[in-house]
């Protein structure tokens, strides 16, 4: 028998705490599948934390009433209700959680994480499960006070339990997984057929800031799209140029903590970002440059790229601190008449005043919110046309002018029709901002493409 309810649910929510500064940065990835048995173990972890507690609450009980005689401990007070009823509603959440999880993972749909702090979510719901679970407890022993005086208060402390409760089984059945599906139909296997190849991560490279993933919008590119791999193009000569004497401030090398980060290696990478990750070529259109960047997230051989990528898209210090270190080589090998050549210029123009379109509106940061999960919530939608629906609204007339003439001059290249082109560009160049917001380097970002707009037009 337990000998304390209040004691149980203490430690449970000590122990939560503890999970949350210990493991808050364990899973963080953006639209990346969730192995299974890491979903059932997330179901379960509501009620192994009770049990953990009672295990704990039981050790703490022995020890105190070790030298107590069997008499004092039968005349020790009988626990309240409301710790009791507290304990028991926990208990009842966790294992219907538990039951979720485990029917979604018997509908045979695959999971994937919809959010980057996963672990921090995940732990916060735990915290709301647990005092939710008090705060029912303390409405149902009020319930049996008040239903002395008049039943119909008590009635509604039962309804307002019941919401609370279900209230709550969503949170923890939801937010506390976290997860959306990612069936063959949605976008995480649309990705999948399009590049053939699994667990793939969607990003960027945040120095240059020119190109972004947009994972729902891969869903409406032609399937002739990701048909093998076509031969690699060195349009500009970038892998013939050497620079020896350029020098830049080393960051990577103290970044890696690996002196093969030399300036040697950066001028390997800088080339290779360039000619085949955003295969640059004589008038690119918006489609050519983003179709070219996805695909390089998805091949081997650009892994060290995606490797950078990784360790400083998600710290706006790392972003500045790469480029303010090696945007000497960006400049050196990127003329001024290939950047404009190029038609780079014009997806940092557009970049730039589509940010300025969001700052415009009368709550940015609600807006960059919503247009995040527009991205998210429409894996099955229609696409363009749900997410341009939802995202054109706070684009400006002359943004969509712009798209609308890059697509209608690059038609024919693009293999698309104008209206597609359009709609996709536009979704894509929007959405970049909202993931910047999530991943918290909106502003150096911002600030990154408007010096190199600067660089490029002083020079």
């Amino acid at each position: 028998m337990i000998k304390s309810y209040k004691i149980v649910l203490i430690i449970q929510i000590v122990i939560i705490l503890i999970g949350f500064f210990a493991f808050k940065n364990f899973y963080y990835s953006d639209y990346e599948q969730i192995e299974r048995t890491l979903v059932l173990i997330f179901g379960f972890l509501a009620l192994a934390i009770s049990a953990f507690s009672v295990l704990i609450q039981r050790i703490i009980v022995g020890i105190i009433d070790s030298d107590s005689t069997i008499e004092e401990v039968n005349n020790q007070t009988p626990n309240d209700k409301f710790w009791r009823n507290s304990f028991f509603i926990t208990i009842i959440l966790g294992a219907l959680t538990l039951i979720i999880s485990i029917v979604g993972l018997c509908s045979e749909i695959e999971i994937g994480v919809k959010n980057g702090g996963f672990m921090s979510d995940f732990f916060a719901s735990l915290l709301i499960l647990t005092i939710s679970s008090i705060t029912i407890g303390l409405l149902l022993r009020v319930r049996e006070s008040i239903n002395e005086i008049t039943k119909f208060f008590g009635f509604l402390m039962g309804v307002i339990s019941v919401i609370i409760f279900s209230g709550c089984l969503f949170v923890v059945s939801s937010e506390s997984l976290w997860v959306t599906s990612y069936g063959s139909d949605s976008l995480y296997g649309i990705v999948q057929n399009l590049f053939k190849k699994e667990d793939s991560q969607i990003g960027t490279l945040p120095q240059v800031a020119v190109v972004d993933e947009s994972s729902a919008a891969v869903a409406g590119e032609s399937e002739s799209e990701g048909e093998g791999e076509e031969e690699e193009s060195d349009y500009y000569g970038f892998n013939e140029m050497s620079f020896p004497d350029v020098e830049t401030e080393g960051y990577f090398k103290n970044l890696f903590n690996d002196e093969k980060y030399d300036d040697a290696k950066a001028q390997d990478l800088t080339k290779l970002f360039l000619s085949g990750f955003l295969e640059l070529e004589k008038g690119q259109s918006f489609m050519q440059l983003r179709r070219a960047a996805e695909r390089g997230f998805f091949y081997e051989e650009y892994d060290e790229i995606n490797k950078v990528d990784k360790k400083i898209r998600r710290n706006p210090e790392a972003i500045r601190n790469t480029f303010d270190s090696y945007n000497v080589l960006l400049y050196t090998f990127l003329s001024q008449k290939n950047y404009y050549d190029s038609s780079l210029n014009e997806i940092v123009n557009t970049l730039i005043s589509s940010h300025d379109d969001i700052y415009k509106t009368e709550n940015p940061e609600e807006s960059l919110d919503k247009m995040y999960k527009t991205m998210i919530f429409g894996a099955k939608k229609e696409f363009p046309e749900y997410y341009f629906d939802n995202l054109s609204p706070y684009a400006s007339e002359n943004v969509l002018n712009s798209i609308s003439k890059n697509a209608e001059m690059n038609s024919e290249r693009d293999n698309n029709e104008v209206s597609y082109s359009s709609k996709f560009s536009t979704v894509w160049i929007y959405s970049f901002w909202a993931r910047r917001y999530k991943e918290k380097n909106i502003d150096v970002v911002y600030e990154i493409l408007k010096e190199i707009k600067e660089h490029y037009e002083d020079n």
